[in-house]
Formats: structure tokens, C-alpha cells, sequence
């Protein structure tokens, strides 16, 4: 069998071209793999990053761990769920990592390597992963109201967004702060102050994440403008867009849909239980 080994970042590039097949089947893998090599070149020296393949890059396989987040990849082949799995009994566990934006066709692999590293399981959130074609995105025509300015999310501003999100927790506002300063990021601010009203950044697996309009700004399309000008600049560099909507979540379901998001697979986010108060 192929042993499982670390290599550095650049090595993803020679597995991109693997996930290209049967688009967008494997979207998300290719688009986690471009983003973490986009954050490898402008950031050489990034911390709390290790990746593991195989020899045989054909196989596709890809263990990439991001402190406590885990993101897995491997072509849907029997023998490649098998060695995934294998690969990841080889890792150590601790309780309170995360199998993030994970496909559906990875549940069985990670949940049964929960259950042999004897982990409880703390969350099994599902998702909808959706995906809109750049040449779609290309369309998109955006002006800000008077007042209110589109620009690049500040790194100044990261600490608003933590305060602000949903799943804020210990060590994310500094994911937060890397990817304002690595990746694609949108805020929409006001003239008058400089205050951040809404925003959405990229995230480590190539999602459009963490979007938010401040409950006060509700109600007057922000949240489409968002998207519309993140998709844009997305599109502008090649990319298609994707996203993750909870399924109950139907504002953001209608929305993305309004604005021609499809659909493509089912994911989830696995939690487990931290056995220790500190990582």
C-alpha cells in the first residue's frame, strides 16, 4: 500500500488538474486545493498548516489540516475511500477537530474514523453545497447606494466580523484575519464613518463564507450586493463561485438561488467533542 506522506503546499498543484473531471462534481476539492496554495504563495510561512497525499497523485488523495479544521479529498474509486481511510487512522486525534465542508461521499470515511479513535461526536450539520458558473457571474453589475462604498474587507475590521458570526469560536477571528489579508473578501461600508454594514470573505476551502448584513442594515439588498460583487470578483480571476447554505436557512436558500446558484452536492460539518480546553 502507498503510504500516506506530508509534503509541502506546492505539491497541490500537481492534484488540481486530477479534480478538473466530471466538473463540478468535485468542485470543492479542486477550489479547497487552490485556495490553500493561494494562501501558500502569498504567505509562505503559514502556520498551523500540514498536508499529506500520496505518491500516486493519481488516486487524488489529500488530508490537508488547518489547526483543528480537517478537509479531505479522494476520487470516488473503492480502493481510494479505502486508503482515505486508512490515511486518517494514521493521524493523531485529540477530540474538537472538524471535518469541514466535507461532500457526502466522505461521511462513511470520517465517521468511521470518529468512532475508531473512540471521539464522540459534538455536531453533524448538513449543507447544501451550490455553485454558480463564472461566465454567469461576469454579468453581475453592482452600484453601491449613495453613501455606502464597496471595497476589500479591512483587517482592522475582523474583529467585528467574529463578533458578529454564528460560529465564532476560540482561534477564529485569526482565520478570519488570514483570509481578509490572503484571500477575496467584500465589505460594504458607509461614507459617513467607515462603518462595516455587510461583508462575506473567502474562506480556506474556496467557499463564499461568513456572510453578513448588521440587523440594523436588513432589508435594503445588501446581502445580494454582497454576493453579486464577491461572485464578480471571483469570476474575474477564473474561478466559479461556490457557496454553503443550511437547508432550513431559506432566505439564504431563495437567495442564491434568485441569483443563479445550483445546487451540486450535499456536505457536512463534523464536530467532535474537544477533549482538552486548549489546542
Amino acid at each position: 500500500m502507498d503510504d500516506l506522506k506530508q509534503v509541502g503546499i506546492k505539491k497541490l498543484e500537481d492534484l488540481k488538474g486530477v479534480y478538473i473531471r466530471d466538473w463540478p462534481k468535485y468542485c470543492k476539492e479542486y477550489y479547497c486545493l487552490d485556495t490553500f496554495l493561494e494562501l501558500h504563495k502569498k504567505n509562505p510561512q503559514l502556520e498551523g498548516v500540514s498536508v499529506y497525499t500520496l505518491p500516486n497523485l493519481e488516486l487524488g488523495l489529500f488530508v490537508i489540516v488547518d489547526h483543528w479544521q480537517i478537509f479531505v479529498g479522494s476520487l470516488e474509486a473503492e480502493r481510494s475511500q479505502s486508503l482515505l481511510k486508512e490515511s486518517l487512522l494514521k493521524l493523531d486525534f485529540l477530540g474538537g477537530e472538524q471535518f469541514s465542508s466535507m461532500p457526502k461521499r466522505y461521511f462513511k470515511v470520517a465517521t468511521d474514523i470518529i468512532q475508531a479513535k473512540k471521539l464522540k461526536m459534538y455536531l453533524n450539520s448538513v449543507t447544501y453545497s451550490m455553485i454558480l458558473n463564472k461566465e454567469e457571474a461576469l454579468h453581475f453589475q453592482v452600484e453601491p447606494p449613495a453613501g455606502f462604498s464597496l471595497r476589500s474587507v479591512s483587517v482592522a475590521d475582523a474583529q467585528v466580523i467574529d463578533d458578529h458570526w454564528e460560529w465564532s469560536e476560540q482561534g477564529s477571528l485569526s482565520f478570519i484575519a488570514r483570509q481578509i489579508v490572503f484571500s477575496t473578501s467584500v465589505g460594504l461600508y458607509k461614507d459617513e464613518d467607515n462603518e462595516l454594514v455587510a461583508w462575506c470573505i473567502r474562506a480556506q476551502d474556496g467557499l463564499l463564507a461568513v456572510l453578513q448584513v448588521k440587523p440594523t442594515y436588513k432589508r435594503r439588498g445588501f446581502g445580494v450586493m454582497i454576493v453579486k460583487e464577491f461572485s464578480r470578483r471571483e469570476a474575474l480571476l477564473g474561478r466559479d463561485i461556490i457557496t454553503e447554505v443550511i437547508p432550513e436557512n431559506n432566505a439564504s436558500l431563495g437567495l442564491f438561488k434568485k441569483l443563479g446558484f445550483k445546487i451540486n452536492d450535499q456536505c457536512h460539518w463534523l464536530i467532535t467533542e474537544a477533549s482538552v480546553l486548549d489546542r
